[in-house]
């Protein structure tokens, strides 16, 4: 695959796709990015001219017509007629080589996909002039649209700097393929993606779900963002449902985590409908001396029913309202012999991108814990009998920069042995890293410890003449949330995995 610079087509294609893929539209800030549902399909010609008012006239489909029939979805359960142009340039062959496809596709204008206005046909001769279709190029012979041939989709991305990633779908006509569908969006690092086949709309016939992951940022930043496109084949196709899935931003600790649950339903009335959930908050920072919050924003409960054309927002409710947590520790506790421990903290500012607490515990003048990273304000010490021996243990509960520590100390006659030291990852807005719960029911208590932020690279692939050798690429991250659970043994707590 050769390297060329991307033309100002194809940069206003990504920045737009990029600008937009992160807006939503309800009126709430912080979680309304999942909340997007498709605007009405436009007729622009095939010089990139938009519509006019002017009506036109009604079109009838003949043997000879190179005029095809859509539907677009609209904003009630009433179908419209759009018409879409054959293409210019046919493609015939029923499992065409990758040449014939690039071929077809700089030579044959293409609905293309903007989310803030839907589909646009526009020729794409100028963005297959700077990309050649990768020899990693994944196709797909599927029945998207239920006439029982099966019809193409093809995927590829380019994980380099500034790059993108796409899908287009072609319909197979019975002698020919259709006018292809194409989304495109894009990632100042490497992108990602994956193409899933699944039935949203209870017909039986399977959706076409393009899901798309990429980064941003800068020194210090980034940010990670999940995009789900959701497209449904008849006569044409369309994009029925897409939103932010997942985001996740880092600066030192979690900025912003955000996770969206999609539940398939049905109605009362039969009718597919989603339920979409979302969540997000940021972890504790620093905040000056110790008084960093954390911040739980606002989560949302929306629905959508398909109505046909599309899946159609017609509710939203408020699950929780954003709140805003400044302090949850504590620094000292006694045990039932009257024994203190205590948390003392030093302020450390050396690195100006990560600024934290030295802490150490104490038991009189004793320093049983020295040191270990806290944020004192999230911080708590606990007396309590964790491995049913009849005696107290020492339990350190301590929230650092996006993690979560719990420290325990077996304490008996002025002599201490250290039981547990887990770190877990900040994955929950109740600001969940790690904790203490009889997950078996068995009467002893386990440690469980958040893991996140990303799955195990899958689809990978090998890259060539892109760095001095090959290096390999995986095209898919997943937004993964774990739990790790560690077991008491009788000396010490081990990874479940490991006993």
């Amino acid at each position: 695959m050769k390297l060329k610079p991307v033309v100002a087509t194809s940069f206003l294609i990504l920045f737009w796709g990029l600008l937009v893929s992160c807006q939503s539209d309800a009126p709430i800030v912080e979680l309304t990015g999942t909340a997007v549902s498709t605007p009405q399909v436009e007729l622009v010609m095939e010089t990139a001219v938009p519509p006019t008012n002017t009506p036109t006239k009604e079109l009838h489909p003949t043997a000879t017509s190179t005029l095809a029939l859509t539907i677009p979805p609209t904003t009630t359960a009433t179908a419209t007629v759009t018409a879409v142009p054959t293409p210019s340039f046919s493609l015939t062959q029923r499992e065409p080589t990758l040449v014939e496809i690039k071929e077809f596709l700089s030579l044959s204008p293409i609905l293309f996909f903007y989310p803030d206005r839907g589909l646009e046909l526009i020729p794409l001769e100028d963005y297959f002039l700077e990309h050649d279709l990768s020899e990693h190029t994944e196709t797909f012979y599927q029945d998207v649209n239920g006439d029982g041939e099966a019809d193409l989709i093809l995927a590829d991305m380019f994980p380099f700097f500034w790059e993108n990633g796409f899908v287009i779908v072609m319909l197979w006509s019975g002698n020919q393929y259709d006018t292809p569908l194409m989304i495109l969006d894009g990632a100042k690092y490497s992108p990602g993606l994956q193409v899933t086949f699944e039935d949203w709309t209870n017909d039986n016939i399977p959706e076409i779900i393009f899901d798309f992951k990429s980064d941003l940022g800068g020194t210090g930043v980034k940010q990670t963002t999940w995009t789900r496109y959701v497209i449904h084949c008849h006569i044409a196709c369309e994009v029925i449902w897409w939103g932010v899935t997942g985001e996740l931003l880092s600066a030192s600790t979690i900025r912003r985590l955000l996770t969206t649950n999609i539940e398939h339903q049905l109605n009362e009335m039969g009718k597919p409908r989603l339920r979409v959930g979302t969540s997000s908050f940021s972890a504790p920072d620093f905040g000056g001396m110790g008084n960093g919050s954390k911040i739980v924003f606002t989560s949302t409960s929306a629905i959508y029913i398909w109505n046909g054309t599309l899946f159609e927002k017609t509710g939203e409710q408020v699950v929780q309202p954003m709140q805003t947590i400044t302090k949850d520790s504590i620094l000292s506790a006694t045990n039932q012999s009257g024994i203190e421990a205590l948390i003392t903290s030093e302020f450390d500012n050396y690195y100006a991108d990560y600024v934290i607490f030295h802490c150490t515990l104490k038991i009189g003048e004793t320093i049983v814990e020295e040191t270990f990273e806290c944020l004192p304000n999230f911080t708590k010490v606990t007396w309590l009998d964790i491995t049913n021996d009849g005696r107290e243990e020492i339990i350190i509960h301590a929230t650092g920069l996006g993690t979560q520590n719990l420290i325990v100390f077996q304490w008996s006659d002025e002599t201490f042995v250290q039981i547990a030291n887990v770190k877990g990852d900040i994955i929950r807005s109740d600001l969940f890293g790690v904790r203490l719960e009889d997950i078996d029911e068995d009467g002893q208590l386990e440690i469980i410890a958040g893991r996140g932020y990303f799955s195990e690279g899958s689809n990978c692939k090998t890259y060539e003449y892109i760095r001095p050798e090959p290096a390999e690429f995986c095209w898919w991250y997943e937004l993964d949330l774990q739990e790790q659970i560690y077991k008491w043994n009788g000396k010490t707590f081990v990874l479940e995995s490991e006993e």
